[in-house]
């Protein structure tokens, strides 16, 4: 053999062994990344890849089991998307000069500690403390939940994470659009990109989570609501008086280890129509607090509980207070609506754990009517009456009583108001002016119409009063029959006949008068008959004596 073909030969040799090892090392190649995810090892990628993802799935409701990872959605059906709300993530780089790398043992012996001879994990406040030495890299925030309350899967390195929820003040409920009020946040949490895949027995099997799911879940505050109290339990009626509101909450729920560390409920009054005058009561659920329990605002505009931590979910909270009627509007109605707690602002609503308000969602409305009375001669209506006195009363069982009520110091419980006609016959109504608490004669009575917890617009049935003339103008006849009048809601509702009366006075007679000059005439009219028949008499004794 020539020593160009041995060369030839052993060339061919080498490439065969060349390309048997080459052979041999795919197939080795092949089966480590069979091993590596059929035995469980952790895959790495490439350096400049991720092969990891965190998705974010953001529910209203109750907590329920922890997660496992998975994409499952909570079952319960009080667990709602909400949209609107955002998370960071950061991560955990190191523990001290240790980094916390995940594709090795040591970094996960970082996550997993031995305490007392058991692996136990490290927790979100254990890692926020200083003290602990653990070094946070740049958080990221994640896109804005959609209306599916989800981020989207968003790809990280391998690594130990913390995330955080750091803005909810744009929640909202994708159903309805509505923004909601955030009262139970969810506390930092950790989580490793892998994710161990652990069963429901608690056991693992080697299985890894490469795509993480994750189910945060948020308390929210319902709104509260507030009523009036209804028209046949209207007792006051006239401009000065009181209306009686009430304001009822829920307390919301809240998570684990969370304490209610504020509860307050607030309502700021219209100063031109409505003034607080005084707190009935405050509940909770069926129990009245002591007044020692809640600190009323120096201006009647809320009422705080001292020690939240005493309340628990789903107890109510409810407040009664009175609230003085200032002013008749044009149309009558005098709203109390939903309200931000600004200063200046009118509108009702709550605050807990120092969140933004939560405005109320009902609208109370109280109405009320204006009476005109105007006092005259009958049979000359122009010429107007002073010094008549009247008296308004409440009907009873729908009907006027035939007597006026009684004006006492104490008002009796039909009494209503008192007036006098002016020179221009119209009733000036002794009332105290609201705003002043002095006496203010005016033209027209104010009197209450109807309340209702929603708007009536201009479907407000009048309200009878009894109207009563107690004493006539010197020289006129009182008017003794009692008039129902009809009182219209607004100050440009005067109706003639129902809340604008005309009363009119027959004036006195007097005693009858002699004819002037009688006497006198009869003397004539007796010494005339007295010459006619003397005349007669002459004349027959004339014609007796001629006959002869």
């Amino acid at each position: 053999m020539s020593i160009g073909k041995k060369g030839s030969l052993a060339r061919r040799v080498a490439a065969a062994v060349g390309a048997l090892a080459v052979g041999v090392m795919g197939l080795a190649g092949a089966a480590l990344t069979a091993n590596a995810t059929n035995t469980g090892n952790i895959i790495v990628p490439p350096a400049a890849d991720k092969n990891t993802t965190l998705t974010v799935h953001k529910y209203s409701g109750p907590q329920g089991k922890a997660g496992d990872g998975t994409a499952t959605p909570p079952t319960n059906p009080d667990n709602k998307p909400l949209k609107g709300v955002v998370f960071t993530v950061t991560p955990i780089t190191d523990k001290g000069s240790d980094p916390i790398n995940l594709d090795t043992p040591e970094g996960w012996d970082i996550v997993n500690p031995v305490v007392n001879g058991v692996r136990t994990p490290i927790t979100a406040d254990q890692v926020l403390d200083a003290k602990n030495g653990f070094v946070q890299g740049r958080g990221t925030p994640l896109p804005a939940t959609g209306d599916d309350g989800s981020t989207g899967a968003q790809f990280f390195a391998h690594g130990l994470y913390l995330v955080t929820e750091t803005d909810w003040s744009n929640a909202t409920d994708p159903a309805t659009g509505k923004h909601v009020t955030v009262t139970s946040h969810v506390a930092p949490f950790l989580v490793t990109l892998p994710l161990p895949k652990v069963a429901a027995d608690g056991g693992t099997n080697g299985t890894w989570i490469y795509d993480v799911n994750v189910y945060p879940k948020n308390q929210l505050l319902d709104a509260p609501t507030k009523t009036i109290n209804s028209s046949d339990t209207q007792t006051e009626v006239k401009l000065g008086d009181t209306v009686k509101y009430t304001i009822s909450q829920k307390v919301p729920a809240k998570n684990a280890n969370d304490t209610y560390t504020r509860a307050l409920i607030y309502d700021r009054l219209d100063p031109t129509q409505l003034a607080y005058a005084r707190t009935t009561w405050v509940k909770v659920n069926e129990t009245r607090l002591d007044p020692n329990d809640y600190i009323i605002a120096a201006d009647g505009s809320s009422w705080e509980i001292k020690d939240p931590t005493t309340l628990n979910p789903g107890d109510v909270i409810t407040v009664v207070f009175e609230a003085k009627v200032l002013s008749v509007t044009s149309t009558g109605a005098i709203e109390n609506g939903p309200g931000n707690n600004e200063p200046g602002k009118p509108g009702y609503g709550s605050i807990f754990n120092n969140e933004p308000p939560t405005p109320g969602t009902t609208i109370p409305y109280t109405y009320w009517g204006q009476l005109k009375v105007t006092k005259v001669v009958q049979g000359n209506t122009s010429q107007k009456l002073k010094d008549a006195e009247f008296t308004v009363g409440k009907t009873v069982n729908g009907a006027c009583p035939a007597s006026a009520p009684a004006d006492t110091d104490t008002d009796t419980a039909t009494f209503v108001a008192k007036g006098t006609s002016n020179a221009d016959g119209i009733v000036q109504w002794k009332v105290n002016d609201p705003k002043t608490a002095q006496p203010a004669p005016k033209g027209l009575l104010d009197l209450f119409v109807a309340n209702s917890d929603t708007d009536l617009g201009n479907n407000v049935d009048p309200k009878d009063y009894c109207l009563y003339e107690t004493k006539a103008p010197a020289g006129y006849i009182l008017v003794k029959d009692v008039k129902t009048v009809k009182i219209h809601a607004g100050t440009a509702n005067l109706v003639t006949g129902d809340n604008d009366i005309t009363v009119d006075n027959q004036q006195q007679d007097h005693p009858n008068l002699p004819l002037t000059g009688a006497a006198g005439t009869v003397v004539m009219t007796l010494g005339g008959i007295a010459l006619v028949a003397a005349g007669g008499a002459a004349y027959a004794i004339s014609r007796k004596r001629s006959a002869r």
